[in-house]
């Protein structure tokens, strides 16, 4: 006979399977609800993607290092991920402004050497369709090119002379060099921060937006080219009349009439995003932007916080990387992270995610070009042997393989729709459905368990879908190093499919067959 404590002991052993993933009772189906829609203005996701300040000329900090060979890796990237979206971060006097003549009106030149990299970039969006915002950082200045003297050659956000000269190369851009793509034009990169050149200062911003509006229409450009606000983080400055939300809320109330679309910042904590709140605070957001006015709302940089122990020690310790800097861009679990904050965005009603950033040879701390403080936020560095001595920088990092996955396949003639029944912990999905009748999900598992749940299947079938996955220990590359299909022809046969994702894992289904 067994003694108690052996029966228990057995009694563990059989229930120690079932405890080791989430499942849902078998009655409980997960349904995609294609008649619930939650964004009609989707654009798609995408990138921020500079054109390489420090490495565009022979006279740039770093000379000319963004070679056509760098270029073309860059763009082949890219022609795996198909951004639909990309923001331009970008200062007049990196590209177009010259200096200050003697009378003090500024020097422009729209054919110089920096122009040429800028329009490599533009040229790539043009001949994809990708939409570009294109943005002005901050007040024009030059931190080490004092021969310049354009420290105090403005006056901010109001100031003609700077407006005038946006709109100038905005004229160049769209009416003589004949871009369509630059739907959006962004005035200082987070306005309500105290590091922005209006250092929070929300009536100087609200009148630049207006008068630089007022100087996009005077030009008559062939393609009409927007304002899109506020851009606001909420880590917000104490100067400012407003925090980071009320900035968002008043330029929905207040410039509603001058702004084609809406957009906001965040680098929210793993733990907002895992709780799953960072959907529930965006929902609300968004919602009563859209009971103002239906405009495209953007999430115009997310990332995630830096300023955490474990962050600033690694880049304490990383002779390359500056305090800006988010040294788990090198961790598997990263791509899991900005896939599920990716999934809760666009479940939140956000139609456009715009990633931060791309690569890390585009920015450096301050401006300043110093190949010590590199900005760490990329998807790789393509000048990694020209700055660090280490070609392997120049690698596609992991979280490529998952944001490459849901901006590729969430097409930008899709609606995004509810997924309704899905109660597991940390694990989210979302879904599109597209005018053409194509279907992609989405499924995050944030947990550390296995999940298992029924999927509605009906309206599935007879679709033929390809299966992907990004787990630690399963994520298919080709030789390019792209996602790879686990699944081809996968059709669903029933009403309804058990579907099983992996711990810290991300799946993705779509009848796209680019």
């Amino acid at each position: 006979m067994l003694k108690k404590q052996q029966f228990n002991y057995i009694l563990l052993l059989l229930f120690l399977p079932l405890a080791s993933c989430q499942t849902v009772k078998k009655d409980e189906l997960v349904k995609i609800e294609a008649d619930k829609v939650i964004s009609n203005e989707f654009i798609g996701n995408g990138v921020e993607w500079s054109a390489y300040p420090h490495a565009d000329a022979d006279d740039a900090e770093w000379g000319l290092l963004m070679t056509n060979k760098k270029w073309e890796t860059v763009f082949k990237r890219l022609d795996y991920m198909k951004p639909k979206i990309v923001r331009v971060l970008d200062q007049a006097n990196w590209r177009y402004l010259e200096g200050i003549d003697k009378d003090g009106n500024p020097i422009l030149n729209f054919e110089n050497q920096e122009m040429q990299a800028l329009y490599k970039l533009l040229d790539y969006c043009e001949k994809n369709d990708i939409k570009v915002i294109l943005g002005e950082w901050g007040q024009p200045y030059k931190v080490h090119d004092t021969h310049l003297k354009m420290q105090d050659a403005f006056t901010g956000a109001t100031d003609p002379k700077w407006l005038n000269s946006i709109a100038e190369h905005l004229n160049y851009l769209v009416n003589t060099k004949g871009y369509t793509c630059i739907n959006y034009y962004n005035l200082v990169n987070e306005p309500n921060g105290y590091w922005s050149s209006v250092d929070g200062n929300w009536d100087e911003w609200k009148l630049g937006v207006k008068k630089l509006d007022s100087a996009f229409l005077s030009k008559k450009l062939k393609t009409p080219v927007k304002v899109i606000g506020p851009d606001a983080t909420p880590f917000n400055n104490e100067k400012s009349k407003y925090t980071g939300e009320e900035w968002a809320k008043e330029a929905v109330l207040q410039l509603n009439d001058v702004l084609a679309a809406y957009d906001v910042h965040d680098y929210p904590t793993k733990e907002f995003v895992r709780s799953g709140d960072f959907e529930k605070h965006y929902t609300k957001m968004i919602s009563f932007a859209d009971s103002v006015a239906k405009k495209p709302f953007i999430l115009g940089e997310i990332g995630f916080e830096k300023y955490v122990d474990e962050n600033i020690k690694r880049y304490e310790a990383d002779e390359f990387a500056s305090p800006d800097s988010q040294l788990s861009v090198y961790d598997y679990d990263y791509g899991v992270d900005m896939a599920d904050v990716l999934v809760q965005s666009m479940n939140s009603g956000f139609d456009a995610v715009i990633a931060w950033g791309l690569d890390d040879a585009m920015h450096t701390n301050g401006d300043t070009g110093e190949k010590n403080q590199l900005k760490k936020w990329g998807m790789w560095n393509i000048l990694g042997k020209e700055l660090t001595g280490d070609a392997k920088e120049e690698a596609i990092r992991p979280w490529f393989y998952t944001w490459a996955l849901l901006t590729r396949y969430f097409s930008n003639d899709m609606k995004i729709v509810k997924t309704t029944g899905l109660k597991l912990d940390k694990v989210r999905m979302v879904a599109g459905w597209s005018t053409t009748n194509h279907i992609t999900f989405s499924i995050v598992n944030n947990s550390n368990k296995e999940a298992t749940f029924s999927l509605d299947t009906k309206n599935l079938k007879n679709k033929s879908f390809k299966k992907y996955i990004y787990s630690e220990n399963n994520r298919p590359v080709d030789n390019n190093n792209f996602p790879k299909a686990v699944q081809t022809n996968l059709s669903f046969t029933t009403n309804a499919e058990q579907i099983t994702i992996p711990a810290k894992s991300v799946l993705l289904y779509t009848t796209y067959n680019y």
